[in-house]
């Protein structure tokens, strides 16, 4: 047997595309050697997001309602990116709701139900339970607690508020709405330290 990498086997380029363009492919390690690498989030064995892995039929229903997964990555990569200490702010803001700030979280859940519904009449209905369905897949299994939970809801009502935005020359409503919606998210913006 020879030591030959799959690309170099008899000098034909090994047929799949995302084999060579993903992972330890891309700097010049052979993947099944990088797989035996202990050490996570390295260029051999880089961090996955949680959006690639969503069944490929849940993108096809957001493709016939005429979005692409493109349109919300940026939205998902915040929750990539969401620390300890801020799912913490948000997750107090949603169960001791500050009577300084102008948010509340039963209004919000209000305004959820009407964007919903005025989703519902535009025929986008199954939107929001496809987008739900993609933040679920952010905490798999163990990692579900109170502040997965928490981040679910209001990256949730962050999502909703991106639908609501594309509604709103239709009904001038939700972009106030929209707005209430994403506030959350908007004061771990003016927080963020540099």
């Amino acid at each position: 047997m020879s030591d030959t990498r799959p690309e170099e086997l008899e000098g034909i380029p090994y047929p799949d595309e995302a084999f060579n363009t993903w992972g330890a492919a891309t700097v010049g390690v052979d993947p099944l050697a990088a797989s035996f690498t202990s050490l996570p989030y390295q260029p051999v064995r880089p961090h996955v997001p949680f959006y690639r892995f969503v069944a490929y039929p849940d993108i096809l229903d957001l493709r016939k309602a005429g979005y692409e997964m493109d349109r919300f990555i940026p939205l998902f990569d915040r929750l990539e990116d969401i620390r300890y200490r801020e799912a913490l702010q948000l997750s107090d803001m949603l169960h001791h709701p500050n009577p300084m700030l102008p948010w509340n979280p039963r209004r919000a859940r209000e305004l959820e139900m009407d964007v919903r519904s005025q989703l519902h009449e535009h025929g986008l209905g199954d939107l929001p339970t496809l987008l739900r369905r993609f933040l679920g897949k952010a905490f798999p299994g163990d990692t579900i607690s109170y502040l997965s939970i928490d981040l679910v809801n209001v990256f949730f009502w962050a999502a909703i508020a991106e639908l609501a935005d594309d509604l709103a020359w239709k009904a001038p409503n939700l972009s106030w709405q929209a707005e209430y919606l994403r506030f959350p998210l908007r004061t771990l913006a003016q927080f963020d330290s540099p």
